[in-house]
């Protein structure tokens, strides 16, 4: 008798939850149908009056806004997604090819692999942390982390300027100390060692040039006649050479003007004669010297024949030339504009000297 009242009972309770069923399918259902200004169709359906209602008002203050101020913010774009945007529309074209590649490169080995998913919106001073151990465990220094925090933040501003944020959430992220880098640059006797055992290498007017005006690579190897004025004695540098071909414009974007020393123009004067090209220094065919090669295949091999110990990049050529203009007297504001730095900072690096002009510093002052 128990278990016929079980079933009984069972069945009830099938009968009622079938019922159930059928009820939540006939239940009343209300849809939101809304076409936003940008032309994306938003539509949802409800089973409560109020909550439709709800939804309705909150997209029609969404679409109301987007009217009134012009720009669509979408909540639910993922770091990686505004990334993408954001370098193609508002960098690519604008920045150098250089710059871009650094961006490209900093989202794909570390960026993108920590905050790649999570949404713009979300984003915040934790995950600015992770990405900072993220960096750290792969065994990189302190200068390479803060670079790509620095990429970190530019993209975090500019989601600010575009209305994606309303304030940045990693302002005031404080940077690892770096350890001081150390200011190579040659002595006026191993100066002198690599121009005597290069009289027969054919780019010896190239670094010696260098040497005299503090050139960069991509300025020195995009001089033209044009801008080299015997007249007045100087030299105008506003093009400079990279691997995608020539440009009108420097690192800084800004012009500068170089005068020229006695072995400065004699070298120009010189090669003036047997000209055959634009460039004031150019293969035996007239095309440009290669930007990507100097260092590497030229420059090291010319160290190697002259016997020197201590093996410079290119680069230190300016810094060579730059720390014997202060050792010989010059001046920190006139060594920014030679060298066509944009902030006094940067030339500061070179109030440091060698030793033997510190040592005769010191005795300036002597009680």
């Amino acid at each position: 008798m128990a278990k016929l009242d079980e079933d009984k009972k069972g069945t009830k309770t099938s009968k009622k939850c079938s019922k159930t069923s059928e009820n939540a399918q006939k239940q009343k259902k209300y849809r939101v149908d809304i076409r936003m200004p940008h032309g994306k169709r938003i539509s949802k359906v409800f089973y409560r009056k109020y909550d439709a209602d709800q939804f309705r008002a909150k997209m029609l203050v969404e679409r109301q806004r987007i009217i009134d101020t012009g720009v669509n913010i979408d909540g639910e774009i993922t770091f990686k997604k505004f990334a993408e945007m954001w370098l193609r529309e508002h960098v690519i074209g604008r920045k150098a090819e250089k710059t871009i590649r650094g961006y490209k490169s900093n989202f794909k080995m570390y960026i993108l692999p920590v905050l790649g998913e999570v949404k713009l919106k979300h984003i915040n001073y934790h995950h600015a942390k992770k990405l900072e151990s993220y960096v750290l465990k792969q065994g990189k220094k302190n200068r390479t982390v803060n670079k790509v925090m620095m990429v970190l933040k530019t993209v975090i501003n500019e989601a600010v300027k575009l209305d994606y944020l309303v304030r940045s959430p990693i302002r005031g992220f404080k940077e690892l100390k770096e350890d001081p880098s150390q200011l190579e640059y040659w002595s006026k006797e191993e100066i002198k060692q690599f121009i005597d055992k290069n009289q027969n290498n054919p780019l010896l007017d190239f670094y010696q040039m260098t040497l005299n005006t503090g050139l960069r690579l991509g300025e020195i190897c995009g001089l033209c006649w044009d801008r080299v004025d015997f007249n007045g004695g100087f030299i105008s540098i506003n093009r400079s050479l990279t691997r995608e071909g020539l440009r009108n414009t420097t690192k800084t974007h800004k012009g500068r003007y170089i005068p020229m020393n006695d072995k400065v123009r004699a070298i120009l004067e010189n090669r003036l004669k047997t000209r055959n090209s634009q460039f004031v220094f150019s293969t035996p065919s007239g095309e440009a010297l290669p930007y990507s090669h100097i260092n590497q295949r030229h420059f090291k091999k010319a160290q190697r024949v002259a016997g020197l110990s201590k093996i410079i990049r290119f680069h230190d050529l300016r810094h060579t030339f730059a720390s014997h203009f202060m050792m010989n007297g010059g001046n920190l504001y006139t060594l920014q504009k030679l060298l066509g730095h944009s902030d006094i900072k940067t030339t500061m690096i070179y109030a440091h000297l060698d030793k033997d002009f510190m040592i005769e510093a010191a005795n300036v002052v002597s009680f």
